[in-house]
């Protein structure tokens, strides 16, 4: 990440979130998704991970559109949309290593909610602005505070599902590779944005926008490292 500091308006400018580099994240991202649907697709551990990856991309192109000022209003609605489904599909994902599924089912009923309410009651969102290197959406502070938790909350208990099996299963090494990426994918895209937030206070506006920036270290994680190991898994549970 580059960051530098414009001396005359004393601003800082993130070059990796720009609407060139969304666009390019989105292909990336799309890339990613079709590689692991060919790779995975008679597993429906490799179709879920395929819907990350195509939802993580659809908030990169809903992005760009905004960016281009090809309807804020929709496509806001759009990438929010896209990612509250992410962290769900990421519970659902851990779900089918470790077993304990009545985690994701909480998630879908928190997720439907945020869902529907971005997309059906005409002020839950009023558009978005592009600030050239990441895009602000605007909401009632009060409803993204507790959008923050259900969020934020899914990804850190993904975390500690994920390193709660890791540690108790000492034998199967497969499946503790695939833990240990998960851990690591997760953490690739909040470190980072929780160094920016800190050190950057005028990107606190833009969290999910710089997340999902981040997140193209965690898609490459999960299509490349977690699905192969997934597979490795699968085939060998089958023998």
């Amino acid at each position: 990440m580059k960051i530098l500091g414009d001396k005359k308006s004393k601003k800082t400018t993130l070059f990796c979130f720009t609407p060139e580099v969304m666009v390019a994240t989105f292909v990336i991202e799309i890339a990613l998704a079709i590689y692991t649907f060919i790779k995975a697709r008679t597993t429906k551990f490799g179709r879920v991970a395929t819907y990350t990856l195509i939802f993580l991309a659809i908030f990169q192109l809903a992005e760009f559109q905004i960016c281009r000022g090809s309807n804020p209003l929709l496509w806001s609605r759009v990438g929010l949309l896209a990612i509250t489904i992410l962290p769900v599909l990421g519970i659902y994902l851990i779900s089918l290593l470790n077993k304990r599924t009545w985690l994701h089912y909480l998630g879908y009923i928190l997720s439907a909610g945020f869902a529907l309410y971005f997309v059906l009651v005409p002020k839950a969102i009023d558009g978005a602005a592009c600030g050239g290197n990441y895009v602000i959406f605007n909401a009632p502070q009060g409803l993204f505070n507790f959008y923050g938790f259900y969020y934020f909350g899914f990804l850190l208990l993904a975390i500690w599902e994920s390193f709660h099996r890791l540690v108790e299963d000492k034998k199967n090494m497969i499946l503790r590779k695939i833990l240990f990426w998960f851990i690591i994918g997760y953490l690739s895209f909040i470190l980072p944005l929780t160094i920016v937030y800190t050190l950057i206070v005028s990107t606190r506006v833009a969290i999910a926008s710089i997340m999902c920036g981040f997140a193209i270290i965690f898609a490459f994680i999960l299509a490349l490292k977690i699905v192969p190991l997934y597979l490795r898994l699968d085939k060998k549970k089958n023998k």
